[in-house]
Order: structure tokens, then sequence, then C-alpha cells
């Protein structure tokens, strides 16, 4: 039985975590509650790592590598950012950052906590050895696909008219 890849399952929870994020912080912009601003640092910092999170990484044993819809376009950004974005343990170290000024108001402290436990998830990924990898791009065959004809026919059911065993018998009327 093969390990867990941590990576796979820390980047869905840090897509759950940065809508969280997001939400908590349009709930403090709109309250206006005290410490608001916290709340915009919040959405942009959700939004960034949405970015960052949304393209899935290819697995490392390469069966059953699911994009995102859309994914190819973000892929092609977040492999411009080279290392910054390729390894776990900087993952970790940016999560744990970013995540420091949402606990400060109780809008924003779930997606924090989330975001918290996202980055220990990359952690693990990172002491496993795990490394972001983009899932190549697929190319389509052009030109419509031939299929071959059959070599058998169909099956067919046994001819009724030539006296076979399926003959349709008509109810005869006992009144006559």
């Amino acid at each position: 039985m093969g390990g867990m890849e941590w990576a796979i399952w820390a980047n869905e929870n840090a897509i759950a975590s940065s809508v969280l994020t997001i939400i908590g912080g349009f709930l403090a912009v709109t309250g206006q509650y005290d410490m608001w601003q916290i709340g915009i640092y919040a959405i942009v910092i959700g939004f960034l790592a949405l970015l960052l999170e949304y393209p899935r990484s290819k697995r490392k044993k390469g069966k059953h590598d699911y994009e995102r819809r859309y994914q190819y376009v973000v892929t092609v950004i977040v492999m411009k950012g080279g290392l910054f974005t390729r390894n776990y343990f900087i993952r970790f170290v940016f999560y744990l950052v970013i995540s420091v000024p949402c606990c400060f108001i109780l809008q924003t402290v779930l997606g924090a906590s989330c975001l918290i436990i996202t980055s220990f998830i990359y952690l693990a990924a990172g002491v496993k050895g795990e490394e972001w990898q983009p899932i190549p791009l697929k190319k389509d065959e052009q030109g419509p696909k031939v299929i071959a004809e059959p070599t058998r026919p169909p099956p067919r059911r046994p001819d009724t008219t030539a006296g076979g065993g399926d003959q349709l018998r008509v109810p005869q009327d006992s009144r006559v």
C-alpha cells in the first residue's frame, strides 16, 4: 500500500481556507467592525491564496490527474513563480505568515485557523519530499475518430415464420 500524498489534501484544504478567509473579510468590511482594515487584507490574501492553489499538482504515480476547469491558464502563472510556488516548505511559511493578521478579528479567525492547518499539512508534504509539478497539457487528436466496422453480425432473434418455437398463439374464445 502506497503512502499518502499530503499535497493533494493540502491543496483542497487551502482552497476551502481561502474561501473562508474571503467570506470573513467581506463580513468584516461590510459590518464596519473594529479593525475592519484587516478584512480588506483577508480579501486580498484570500484571492492570492486561491490563485496560488487553483491549479492541481501532478500526482506521483501519474494516475487520475484531474484538472480543474480552466486550470491551464493559472498553471502558466504559477509556473512563472519558480521555486517560490513549487516548494512546499515555502508554502508552509507563506501560509503561516499571512494567517497571523487574520487572527486579530473574529470575522476572519476561522479562515486564519484553516490557513494555519493548511500550512502544517504543507509542512508534512515538504518533509515527505513532495513538490508541485504541473499536469502536462493533453494534446487532442485532430480529425474524426474512425470506428472499425464490426467483424460479426449483430445477434438476431430466431425466425418465427419458418415454424420456429416462438410462434404467436391466439387465445380461442370458449363462448362459441
